[in-house]
């Protein structure tokens, strides 16, 4: 297949300011993708029964359950492409294959011509999925401010200028000091946060899995303005699935891509489908338009038989292309996240103090539980004497107060429950580093921590009658304070996999008897 170069936009004034980060660039390089005889199969199964391990070698194998077969499609720069199809059609394993996320069992990605190599791909697009991922205690300002910053650290006013112009271009300015929540925002602007954070990162290539899912006519068409709207001012290739689309959702469509049952029953303009439904006798009545007419007969629509799957591209082909390959890939943003290390460290870290600190209930809850728990305790073992009853009773109270730091920690959990898929999604589009979010997170705790460990010392020392110097008391609430901090959620997997759960509660107890439990002499 012949190669085509890629087309260039030159910008109208040469001594323009910089663009804002959600500005198209002053030299933008548009992006054709393509799909070609894509074959997807069910990963196949091990086996379940004793037939199936007994099976003879030379038995023929069972064939593939094939979800998608024989699909071609090509999406080029400033149009908007639409898939459409009924439920279980394979829309979303399309998009996921198109969005180099998951490999095709067989057939070819190409884009701008060139074999697609998806980790550049994936540097250069964005994916938006059907979950809407956004932390629900931040506003929608705070969200892109946050998000803008990690991927654009050059400038505050830049970042400041563009999540305004971002407001204005997805329709969220009235709403821009409200919290990302189901319970403040529609389902419609929801999906427009979500699409906005993908807009951030200036993708050549904006792939959106059902962004209408849900949402009444009002909102889907206001999300479909704003992506053909995207479309139009930045050249950006655009595709979305997209259950069974109005007139006027099809109206902002360049071009569809009908499914059924894995297989592609037209790819083209409204129009085009029209003049095939006419070729196969079907009228379209006057009150439907031709898609919504084709998705209620198509039983009656005859569907291609695909061809045998073709193997994937063989090392000839690849290299016959290279050139142009090479062009693609320069012309992608570079490996990894933008920012630094430090830099992402004091933008997650502002962040994550915002969510921390706004789940007031969690932290009075915590606190309020240190006051009442380390009292109970005192009142339990009070003046346990220094005898070897007393010495006893100390063993009793160290364990219970393990106890109750190891447990205490997991009310936190749906803090993190909630806040996991946010982080892989945002890790895995190259927003920061893993590590940067971690540390970001333990510092936030710190001080949290810190004033947990404190109240329960103050309440429990002294009425258990332990070693009345500074600082033995310094030692315990140090102690108290670093077992709190080990046993917080975030890095109880990391314990478990190195093996030390349960070697640190040890350690913890014998610092605790030997430090806090000193008879005064």
């Amino acid at each position: 297949m012949a190669t085509t170069t890629p087309a260039v936009t030159e910008p109208d004034n040469a001594d323009a300011s910089p663009p804002s980060p959600t500005s198209p660039p002053s030299k933008k390089v548009m992006y054709e993708l393509a799909a070609r005889n894509i074959y997807y199969a069910k990963p196949t199964a091990a086996p379940r029964s004793l037939a199936q391990l007994l099976k003879p070698c030379g038995a023929a194998p069972t064939p593939p359950d094939y979800i998608l077969r024989d699909v071609s499609l090509t999406a080029r720069a400033g149009e908007i492409l639409a898939v459409v199809g009924p439920s279980g059609a394979g829309k979303s394993t399309l998009l996921d294959i198109l969005a180099a996320r998951t490999a095709p069992t067989h057939g070819r990605l190409l884009l701008n011509s060139a074999p697609l190599r998806p980790s550049s791909f994936r540097r250069l697009s964005s994916h938006v999925p059907q979950a809407d991922v956004a932390l629900t205690l931040l506003t929608v300002s705070e969200t892109f401010a946050f998000a803008a910053s990690l991927l654009h650290p050059e400038s505050e006013s830049a970042v400041s200028a563009a999540v305004t112009a971002l407001l204005v271009d997805l329709r969220l300015a009235h709403v821009a000091h409200t919290r990302v929540s189901p319970a403040r925002l529609s389902g419609g602007e929801r999906r427009r946060v979500s699409i906005g954070l993908a807009l951030l990162r200036n993708p050549a290539v904006l792939l959106l899995d059902e962004p209408t899912s849900g949402l009444d006519s009002s909102s889907a068409h206001v999300v479909v303005s704003c992506l053909r709207a995207v479309a139009a001012a930045r050249g950006t290739t655009v595709v979305f699935s997209i259950h069974q689309p109005s007139a006027r959702l099809l109206s902002a469509v360049d071009c569809l891509l009908l499914l059924s049952r894995g297989t592609v029953l037209h790819h083209g303009s409204l129009a085009s489908l029209d003049a095939a439904l006419l070729s196969h006798g079907l009228v379209v009545p006057a009150q439907l338009n031709p898609l919504e007419f084709a998705l209620e007969v198509l039983d009656q629509l005859p569907h291609p038989t695909p061809s045998t799957p073709e193997p994937k591209a063989t090392t000839q082909e690849l290299n016959s292309s290279s050139s142009h390959h090479k062009m693609v890939a320069t012309a992608t943003p570079s490996t990894g996240p933008p920012s630094s290390w430090l830099h992402e460290l004091m933008v997650l870290y502002k962040r994550a103090w915002k969510v921390v600190y706004r789940s007031k209930q969690l932290l009075l809850t915590n606190f309020l539980e240190a006051v009442v728990v380390g009292t109970l305790l005192g009142t339990i073992y009070i003046h346990a004497g220094y005898g070897e009853a007393g010495a006893h009773k100390r063993l009793g109270l160290f364990a219970f107060t393990l106890t109750f730091l190891l447990t205490s920690t997991t009310e936190t959990l749906p803090t993190f429950v909630t806040e996991r898929p946010i982080v892989l999604a945002e890790t895995a589009a190259g927003l920061y580093r893993l590590s940067s979010h971690a540390a970001a997170g333990t510092l936030v705790f710190l001080p949290y921590l810190l004033a947990v460990a404190l109240l329960y010392s103050v309440c429990v020392y002294f009425l258990v009658g332990l070693c009345s110097s500074a600082g033995a008391f310094a030692s315990f609430v140090l102690v108290v304070w670093a077992v709190g901090l080990t046993a917080e959620e975030r890095w109880t997997g990391v314990q478990v996999l190195f093996g030390f759960f349960l070697l640190y509660r040890v350690l913890y107890w014998v610092v605790l008897s030997r430090r806090a439990s000193r008879a005064k002499r």
